[in-house]
């Protein structure tokens, strides 16, 4: 009997050891590895971009002559303002011969409507006289109107081509003037051009002044020489809501913009277990059974995590700890060199 129990103490002795020592090892089976798991990642594209001017007119001299009262580059302008007026010799000459012309026509008219009244001309001639005043009348009022020059409509000036003094000819530049709520211009290349779509939200970050909400709100398909598309953004910001719009949104600002795409649910890592191999990546899960190799499409980074688009699962053991040192164990004695 006593043979027996102590033949049953020694057995269990040696289970529990083993339980123990399995326990253990399974324990130590993780260390070094990270479980990889699921979270929601959204796509950024981020580009380059400038805002531009939607439409852009050019102002030119009608008639030749001296410039003056110009407005300044970068002034805003209201519609029908002055922004130059045409004056000097030329211009004098061009309103003298244009009242002359109209004077000639109101005496000629008051001349034969006495004819009329005696007789000595028809109502046909009178007729031919008022439609000659009325051109000559018209003629000056053009005249008057060229030799001013106005805001077609509210805009801002971009830029002055003439000084106050300077003698232009007729069809001159004189100013370009900005029309219209200025865009902001975008350039994408590839898969990135392909996802974005009208009405994709996301911010512009310009080189001064604060971020600005946008949406997109034209792609245009046809590539550039480059080989990119260009997107059309405008701010979510109504013009004149704020002082960081103001500030953000003038022609030429530059920045970058970034839009937010779909969200998706991809397996992180840590970007230490990746490892490049002949053009792909990998990483070592460890299983029951020891490490395997794993092929894994790297997709977007956050951090020191980079989020896994294909090869990996939810829940799976993947080594972090010196796991380029284990990839390439024994790569020595299969390394064969050239001839």
């Amino acid at each position: 009997m006593t043979h027996r129990l102590a033949w049953c103490v020694a057995i269990a002795a040696v289970s529990c050891c083993a339980v123990g020592t399995a326990t253990a090892a399974s324990g130590a089976s993780m260390t070094g590895t990270v479980l990889a798991r699921a979270q929601p990642v959204t796509r950024r594209y981020r580009a380059y971009a400038q805002v531009r001017p939607i439409a852009v007119t050019a102002m030119r001299a009608v008639e030749a002559g001296t410039v003056s009262r110009l407005v300044l580059p970068g002034e805003r302008v209201r519609a029908g303002q002055v922004l130059a007026v045409l004056a000097g010799p030329q211009a004098e000459a061009l309103l003298g011969e244009r009242r002359g012309s109209l004077r000639a026509a109101a005496l000629q008219l008051s001349a034969d409507r006495r004819k009329l009244a005696a007789r000595l001309v028809t109502r046909q001639v009178v007729a031919a006289d008022e439609a000659a005043f009325d051109h000559a009348r018209g003629q000056l009022r053009v005249a008057l109107q060229t030799l001013t020059v106005r805001a077609p409509a509210a805009g801002q000036v971009l830029s002055v081509h003439a000084a106050d003094g300077e003698q232009l000819a007729s069809g001159q530049l004189i100013l370009t003037l900005e029309t219209g709520r200025p865009w902001l211009e975008a350039r994408y290349y590839g898969t990135e051009a392909l996802a974005i779509r009208p009405g994709v939200t996301g911010w512009f970050h310009p080189i001064s002044g604060a971020a600005v909400p946008v949406r997109v709100k034209t792609v245009s398909r046809a590539l550039g020489a480059d080989g990119a598309e260009e997107v059309g953004l405008l701010p979510m910001i109504a013009p004149g809501g704020g002082a960081a719009l103001a500030a953000a949104w003038r022609t030429g600002q530059w920045g970058t913009v970034t839009l937010e795409g779909a969200t998706r649910s991809l397996v992180a890592v840590p970007s230490r277990a990746l490892i490049l191999d002949r053009a792909q990546w990998w990483v070592l899960v460890r299983t029951a059974h020891g490490d395997r190799r794993q092929r894994v499409v790297p997709g977007p980074s956050r951090g020191w995590q980079t989020f896994i688009e294909q090869g990996l699962e939810p829940g799976e053991h993947v080594v972090v700890q010196n796991a380029y040192l284990e990839f390439y164990h024994g790569i020595a004695s299969r390394y064969t060199p050239p001839n």
